[in-house]
């Protein structure tokens, strides 16, 4: 088998590894959305506090395990949240043991700031391989042990493209010792540099036959909830990694050949994604403010559950535009009504002022009026 960029060394083989080095990057921006984060945090009322939490932490599941191939319904995860946070939301008890679990690994990472051990590592780890690796036999809270490279390859067969080849299985258990000590011991990074250090620094290693793209982000999490810069329930860095997961694949596959241990470029590169993450919770708080007012201004509105249900959906895309509008096939869909009496609701809503018609014809569609 042809196998290129074999004739590489990785970072892991440079003599001064895991000795970092980066320059100085300014971090004035970040900080500051951070303290703007904080500050909402404290002006929110209950139950846009558990809309925004809900939110933002339904998107970081989905998105940690859709970077690597892994889904989850988005129901069940919600439910999960509501349940483990006990946020008193409408319970419907579609929550699952896989849904529980990775929440459940989430919310220790992001809410316990105890000192992190190769234990609770390994529990985080066996949390999210509850039922093995499918096909793939996957040692669920335990490192890879496997005498073949762990490579990370791309392409068709007889012309991989390896990307990574990890250290050997059996260096892990000490460079995993040696990480831990860091993660808790070091305090000379800022907590910035020190959670994009830590992710860096784990994903080299990759001390799991799987997930260790998981464990890398859940890390992240942990390093910026010890610093209690936001409450980290309320942003999530794996929503905007998988957003990007092409740009987070290539600078990974540039850094990993820097064997003169120099990472500016990931550095960089984290920094920014994190400060994009702080900038979607601002405008999903907007959105959040949004949904309560319209709710407010409509309490008196007679409006049928079908329709409530419709209004719902369009209302949770926000900031973003409910896509093509809502239209009576759409509507018909999602309500399970027939086609009369979609149209009969929609041009009741239009009535009401609750949404205004565009088009004509079969181009018609509707959106809502949230100004």
């Amino acid at each position: 088998m042809k196998m290129y960029h074999e004739e590489k060394k990785w970072i892991w083989e440079g003599e001064n590894f895991p000795y970092f080095t980066f320059d100085k990057l300014p971090l004035e921006s970040l900080y500051y959305k951070f303290g703007q984060l904080k500050m909402i945090e404290e002006m929110l009322n209950r139950e846009n506090y558990g809309e925004l939490m809900l939110d933002a932490l339904s998107d970081e599941v989905l998105s940690t395990l859709a970077i690597e191939g892994d889904t989850l319904q988005r129901y069940s995860v919600r439910s999960s949240i509501n349940r483990l946070l006990k946020l008193g939301l409408e319970e419907d008890y579609s929550y699952t043991r896989k849904s529980d679990a990775v929440v459940e690994v989430i919310l220790d990472a992001k809410t316990n700031t105890a000192p992190l051990d190769e234990a609770r590592l390994l529990a985080w780890h066996r949390a999210l391989f509850l039922h093995g690796g499918g096909l793939r036999e996957i040692a669920g809270g335990a490192y890879r042990t496997d005498r073949e490279p762990m490579r990370i390859v791309s392409g068709p067969w007889e012309k991989e493209k390896v990307h990574y080849v990890a250290p050997p299985s059996e260096k892990v258990p000490e460079l995993m010792a040696r990480f831990l000590t860091w993660l808790n011991d070091d305090e000379t990074l800022s907590p910035v540099y020190k959670a994009a250090v830590a992710h860096l620094y784990f994903v080299l290693i990759h001390p799991f036959d799987d997930g260790n793209g998981r464990i890398a982000r859940a890390i992240t999490d942990y390093v910026l909830a010890r610093a209690d810069l936001a409450n980290g329930n309320f942003y999530s860095i794996s929503t905007m990694i998988y957003r990007n997961r092409k740009a987070y694949y290539e600078v990974l596959d540039r850094v990993c050949v820097r064997v003169d241990q120099d990472i500016n470029e990931w550095m960089v590169w984290f920094i920014d994604v994190l400060e994009r993450s702080i900038d979607d919770t601002l405008g999903r708080v907007e959105a959040v403010k949004t949904r309560a007012k319209f709710w407010d201004r409509h309490k008196e509105t007679g409006l049928n559950e079908r329709q409530k249900k419709a209004i719902a959906k369009m209302l949770s895309v926000l900031p973003e535009k409910f896509e093509g509008g809502m239209r009576v096939q759409k509507y018909m869909s999602l309500t399970k009504t027939t086609r009369i009496t979609a149209s009969r609701d929609l041009n009741d809503l239009v009535e009401k002022g609750v949404m205004r018609r565009f088009g004509s014809g079969r181009g018609v569609y509707y959106e809502l009026r949230v100004e």
